[in-house]
């Protein structure tokens, strides 16, 4: 599998190639972002010091992150509205 791999990429175009390598680049980038998020949320909720808190957190924590992004939605909404008042 992996020598028809690269005897695929080895026939292909320098600017099909090089295509190619900005878009791994591009995942790879968005992968080690991802797993750096994950590593800190991981780390910040293993760091708190009450067990019956870290697993109501680790339990809720998608309702946790909505409620968080629709607080930063209505404060932002307030601040465009009174920059256009």
């Amino acid at each position: 599998m992996t020598k028809l791999i690269i005897t695929i990429f080895l026939k292909l175009s320098y600017l099909t190639k090089s295509l190619f390598a900005v878009v791994l680049g591009f995942f790879d980038d968005l992968i080690k972002f991802f797993d750096d998020i994950g590593l800190y949320i991981l780390h910040s909720i293993r760091s708190i010091r009450f067990e019956e808190i870290r697993e109501y957190i680790s339990e809720n924590y998608i309702t946790i992150i909505f409620i968080i992004i629709l607080v930063i939605l209505i404060y932002s909404t307030f601040l465009n509205k009174k920059k256009y008042e």
